[in-house]
C-alpha cells in the first residue's frame, strides 16, 4: 500500500508514528503544499534530517521508524507526484483553507484520503466533499488524534459503561504554547480560524464521550495580544447545547508559557448524574480521575492503536471502530457553525449532524 504526502503543516507525522506497525505500507513520495514550504519536519520523521522533533515526540518517533528508512522521493508539485506514484493513500497537510479542494481531487482519482482538519470551511464545501467521498467508495478520515490518545479512549470507555449515569455537562480546555508559527497563520484566507483548527479537537472529545450531537452554539474570539499575527485568534470560547439537554463548553488559548513542561495542556471534565470524570495534565502526562459511588481515584489507562494504523486497518476491513467516516464530517460541521457564531457574534442553531452525514 503506497502513501504520499502533500505538505507538512500539522499532524502529517502521525502516519510516520505508525510506521513499525504497518509494514505493508510504503511511504513513497512528498511535495510542498505552497511556495517556500520547508519540508524539514517531514524529513525528520522520515529519519532523513537532523532537525529537532516537536515537543514530546522524539522517543516515540525514533522507536517507530521503519528499519531501513523510507524511499520518499521529492516532487515539485502534487499533480506530478500523483501521476508518478499513483498512491493508494494521500496524506493532505497543506494550507488549512485548501484541504477541501485537494481532498476532493484525490477522492475523484480513487485515492483514500488522510487529511488534517479542517477538512472544509463552509457547509457547502463539506456537503460536496461528503457526496464525492460516498461516490468514490474511498475512505476519508480527518486527523482527529484525540480519539486515539489512551487517556481519552479510557474516559470514553468508562463513560460508555455507565460509570457516570446520565451525562449532564462537559467542560473542555485546549491550551498551547504559541512557539513559532508559520506566516500563513496571520491571514484568515489561509489559516481559516482557531476554532476549526484547534477547538475542533474538543468538539470531537465532547461528541466522543457523550455520544450526542450539538444543536446550537455561541462562540467568542479575540485577536488581541496575538504576537503580531494579524487575523489569528489567540483565545476562543464556545458554549454548546447538545441532544438530551446536555451543556458543553470549550476554551482555547495560545498562552501556555514557553517554559512549561509540555507544549499543550488539554483537559476535559464530564459531569453525570452518578459521578464525575476528569482528564487533566499535571506535572507529567495525562491522568484519568473518576469519582462515583464505587471509585475515587486515578484509573489505569487502556492502550489504543495509532490513528494512521487504524486508518489503514479500516481500509483493509480490520479497523478498531474508534472512528467512523461520519465523525470527520460531523465534527467539521459543528466547527464551521461555531466559527460562524464567533464571526457574527450570535447564537447559531445547527441541524442535527446525523441528518446530514449518516
Amino acid at each position: 500500500m503506497k502513501v504520499c504526502f502533500y505538505g507538512n503543516t500539522g499532524h502529517f507525522f502521525t502516519a510516520f508514528l505508525a510506521g513499525s506497525r504497518i509494514p505493508e505500507v510504503e511511504f513513497a513520495g512528498y511535495c510542498p503544499s505552497y511556495s517556500g514550504e520547508s519540508m524539514e519536519r517531514l524529513l525528520t520523521f522520515a529519519g532523513k534530517s537532523g532537525t529537532d522533533y516537536p515537543d514530546g515526540w522524539e522517543i516515540h518517533a525514533r522507536s517507530n521508524q521503519k528499519t531501513g528508512g523510507h524511499k520518499l522521493l521529492a516532487y515539485q508539485d502534487l499533480e506530478m507526484m500523483l501521476n508518478a506514484e499513483n498512491p493508494d493513500i494521500l496524506v493532505i497537510d497543506g494550507l488549512f483553507t485548501q484541504r477541501y479542494e485537494h481532498a476532493k481531487a484525490a477522492l475523484q482519482r480513487g485515492i483514500h484520503v488522510y487529511v488534517d482538519k479542517p477538512i472544509a470551511l463552509t457547509v457547502e464545501e463539506l456537503t460536496d466533499l461528503y457526496k464525492v467521498m460516498k461516490q468514490s467508495g474511498k475512505l476519508l478520515w480527518a486527523m482527529h488524534t484525540v480519539r486515539f490518545d489512551a487517556w481519552y479512549h479510557t474516559a470514553r470507555k468508562i463513560i460508555s459503561q455507565g460509570a457516570l449515569g446520565n451525562i449532564r455537562m462537559v467542560n473542555c480546555q485546549k491550551s498551547y504554547r504559541f512557539g513559532v508559527r508559520p506566516d500563513f497563520y496571520k491571514e484568515r484566507k489561509y489559516y481559516g480560524g482557531t476554532i476549526p483548527w484547534v477547538t475542533i479537537h474538543s468538539i470531537d472529545m465532547i461528541r466522543m464521550v457523550t455520544g450526542k450531537e450539538m444543536l446550537s452554539v455561541y462562540s467568542r474570539q479575540s485577536r488581541a495580544h496575538n504576537h503580531g499575527y494579524g487575523d489569528m485568534e489567540v483565545i476562543t470560547s464556545s458554549d454548546f447545547l447538545l441532544e438530551d439537554d446536555i451543556l458543553a463548553t470549550v476554551c482555547t488559548d495560545y498562552y501556555r508559557p514557553e517554559n512549561s513542561h509540555s507544549h499543550d495542556d488539554d483537559r476535559i471534565r464530564v459531569v453525570g448524574t452518578d459521578g464525575i470524570l476528569e482528564v487533566i495534565r499535571g506535572a507529567g502526562d495525562h491522568e484519568v480521575r473518576l469519582i462515583n459511588k464505587d471509585f475515587n481515584g486515578i484509573v489505569e489507562q487502556q492502550e489504543t492503536p495509532f490513528i494512521f494504523e487504524d486508518f489503514v486497518r479500516t481500509i483493509q476491513g480490520k479497523g478498531a471502530n474508534l472512528m467512523s467516516i461520519n465523525d470527520s464530517f460531523r465534527n467539521a460541521y459543528v466547527a464551521i457553525c461555531a466559527q460562524k457564531s464567533a464571526d457574527k457574534n450570535k447564537i447559531i442553531a445547527m441541524q442535527n449532524a446525523k441528518e446530514l452525514f449518516s
